[in-house]
């Protein structure tokens, strides 16, 4: 048996970087990367070490450079970005799975990259987010924002957008957004989470969810990001939500469904079928790139329909969202769906990110292996991502 190779580390910063993670115990973290507890609590309390590879590991589980364990003493945190606003019964859902505590750190760490090769302001220089003052109204914000963006709704057909979400990602990272897709959670867990920055503010959705609801969910957080109140949310239209989440619920469906615009649609297509259908909900919510169920929560908030019919009509939506979910989940089980890696990828990190970074190398700020390892894509791949950001 070879001789172990120890890692001579400072304890307390092994303990420290444990207290930056959800693990909240050794054997949570043993779960994860197959080493025994005892072994973890032995090393935390200094009563042995690990070794280099095992020391390694636990860097990488942490989401630390390996060298942060032979600090003197932990390195200053930053305070959480955002508030946790998700709710489930009324209380606030204070759980953060590591999982999604590990996919908001690269997202961040993404935008990290972005700054460190824009620091000339001139780079990739955007009009800043609006400002409001307490006394805005919603409609107000709604309005500004419109224009900000350079939104004109309704849509005339759906060949103006084809994909709700794609189309309206486009149209925020061309105002110097930063939005990108979670992946691995559940939406039980998160649809949306926003933080705001002068440069490069961040809203990242839910890939799991459906592509309308996603677009809503940009709307949502952009919300949040005007009103500089960073969030981790569900975007559930829960009447036991915070007033802050009902607040941007509002100004997302004003600014894509502004009242005189929806209402006269609503009336024209209302009309027509006589009946808030399905296929009338769906004929309207394709005016407007948004979901049925967005569009019957705005009949309800306009009084077009009682509370008694949004909740009927919303449960029916539901189940027949989760039957077709389910014929689709059925009819795709065990297909083998040929997505192009760089498609996946730029709906992952979105496009802004490997602009910014790719616009870097063309510049000469970085060498073609530092873009490669800064995008973490491997050089058969560069070309395809480069011609989808670059020559748009």
């Amino acid at each position: 048996m070879g001789k172990k190779n120890y890692a001579y580390i400072n304890k307390e910063l092994l303990v420290w970087a444990r207290s930056t993670t959800p693990f909240e115990t050794t054997v949570d973290v043993q779960e994860r990367v197959k080493i025994d507890a005892s072994k973890i609590n032995a090393w935390e309390s200094g009563e042995d070490l690990p070794s280099i590879n095992e020391a390694k590991k636990l860097a990488a589980l942490y989401k630390i450079p390996f060298a942060t364990f032979f600090l003197p003493e932990p390195p200053t945190v930053e305070p959480r970005p955002y508030t946790d606003r998700r709710t489930y019964n009324g209380t606030v859902y204070r759980e953060t799975s590591y999982d999604l505590w590990a996919e908001i750190g690269r997202i961040t760490g993404n935008r990290d990259k972005m700054l460190e090769y824009t620091e000339d302001e001139n780079d990739f220089e955007y009009e800043a987010l609006p400002v409001f003052d307490s006394s805005a109204t919603t409609k107000k914000i709604a309005d500004a924002m419109r224009s900000y963006l350079g939104l004109v709704l309704p849509f005339k057909n759906k060949t103006s957008y084809k994909n709700a979400y794609i189309y309206y990602r486009g149209v925020l990272e061309a105002h110097g957004i930063m939005v990108a897709q979670v992946t691995g959670i559940a939406l039980e867990e998160m649809k949306g989470i926003s933080i705001y920055y002068d440069r490069f503010p961040i809203i990242a959705v839910n890939n799991k969810d459906y592509e309308r609801a996603k677009a809503f969910s940009l709307f949502h957080e952009l919300a949040h990001l005007v009103r500089r109140s960073s969030s981790l949310c569900l975007i559930d239209f829960d009447d036991r939500n915070d007033e802050e989440e009902k607040i941007c619920d509002k100004i997302a469906a004003e600014i894509m469904m502004p009242e005189k615009e929806f209402t006269e649609v609503a009336d024209e297509i209302g009309l027509a079928y006589r009946e808030w259908s399905i296929e009338c909900l769906n004929d309207i919510a394709d005016k407007f790139a948004v979901s049925p169920v967005s569009v019957i929560r705005r009949l309800y908030e306009l009084k077009k329909v009682t509370k008694s019919e949004y909740q009927r009509i919303y449960k029916e939506l539901s189940d027949d969202f989760a039957m077709k979910q389910a014929q689709i989940d059925e009819a795709n089980e065990g297909r083998n769906f040929n997505i192009p890696y760089y498609a996946k990828y730029l709906n992952k990190e979105g496009y802004l990110f490997a602009k910014v970074i790719m616009s870097s190398y063309s510049k000469g700020a970085i060498s073609y292996g530092e873009m490669c390892q800064t995008l973490n894509v491997s050089r058969a791949h560069i070309d395809k991502i480069e011609r989808a950001v670059m020559f748009v």
